[in-house]
């Protein structure tokens, strides 16, 4: 019993490859851009589909490429392609099967999509100009704050200063004292 891999390739995304890489080479990109295109829709790595595309599904698509090379060709000769793909036919039968009006709703659908788009990056500008305001209104407040703090350390440093001082000047006054009541014992001693 064979299991399947959880990363094997479809029939599905094996075509659209295919579709990519062939419109790439008949618009006169790259196969390396088709490839990046493809990893994209697939979401897998263009290496990934680079691979794929050189070990198995090129073999199957020689007169396409053959095709797509002409009309590139012709593309650069400024002529138009002399033959349409099967895609590009598919393409154009549903366009001419659509009825005008549905091409029409359609294209209003868009429309107004657009605008809810432009509407809500309206909405993000006017947010944008209103919390770069308030980030000039909060930087102002710190500014104030870090002028008070530096107020307060100076002041603080001031007092610690003054704290020392007073702290030297008691423990002279302490020692004077202390040498007075000393000579004032050592006198009454004297005395008896």
């Amino acid at each position: 019993m064979t299991t399947s891999r959880q990363d094997a390739w479809s029939a599905d995304e094996d075509l659209l490859l295919a579709e990519l890489v062939l419109s790439h080479i008949r618009g006169g990109s790259t196969q390396l851009k088709a490839f990046e295109e493809a990893g994209k829709k697939l979401k897998r790595t263009a290496a990934a589909c680079g691979f794929r595309w050189n070990s198995n599904i090129r073999k199957q698509y020689k007169e396409e490429i053959n095709q797509a090379k002409k009309a590139r060709k012709q593309l650069k000769m400024g002529e138009a392609p002399a033959t349409t793909t099967d895609s590009q036919e598919m393409e154009n039968n549903q366009l001419a099967q659509q009825p005008s009006s549905t091409i029409l709703a359609n294209a209003t659908s868009l429309l107004g999509e657009i605008e809810k788009e432009l509407a809500e990056l309206d909405s993000y500008k006017t947010e944008n100009k209103r919390l770069k305001e308030e980030i000039r209104n909060l930087e102002a407040l710190n500014v104030t704050a870090n002028e008070k703090v530096k107020e307060v350390v100076e002041k603080y440093q001031q007092l610690k200063k003054d704290y020392h001082s007073l702290m030297y000047l008691l423990d002279k006054a302490r020692k004077i004292a202390d040498e007075f009541t000393e000579e004032s014992a050592g006198k009454q001693v004297e005395v008896k």
